[in-house]
């Protein structure tokens, strides 16, 4: 568990949205895992991820920067503005 934001943190769908850089209607649309921290042999956060589904509409998958494996990566200081 040590890879997931603790469960008393929680970061805004509104702001996960603007992370993605969706709106919140389509983020409420959008089939995905929760977002996970990725971190180094320390345990120290080196990123986070999201994986989305294939399956989401093509319109919706191209305002994404997914990955060939439908991972969207965020550095952590842009996640870090809306957690806490």
């Amino acid at each position: 568990m040590e890879n997931q934001l603790p469960t008393f943190k929680r970061i805004p769908d509104h702001a996960i949205a603007k992370l993605l850089g969706l709106s919140l209607e389509e983020y409420h649309n959008l089939n995905h895992l929760p977002l996970e921290a990725e971190t180094d042999s320390t345990g120290e956060v080196i990123g986070f991820k999201m994986r989305v589904s294939s399956g989401n509409s093509q319109n919706l998958l191209s305002k994404l920067n997914v990955d060939k494996n439908f991972i969207v990566k965020l550095r952590p200081e842009q996640v870090y503005r809306y957690y806490g």
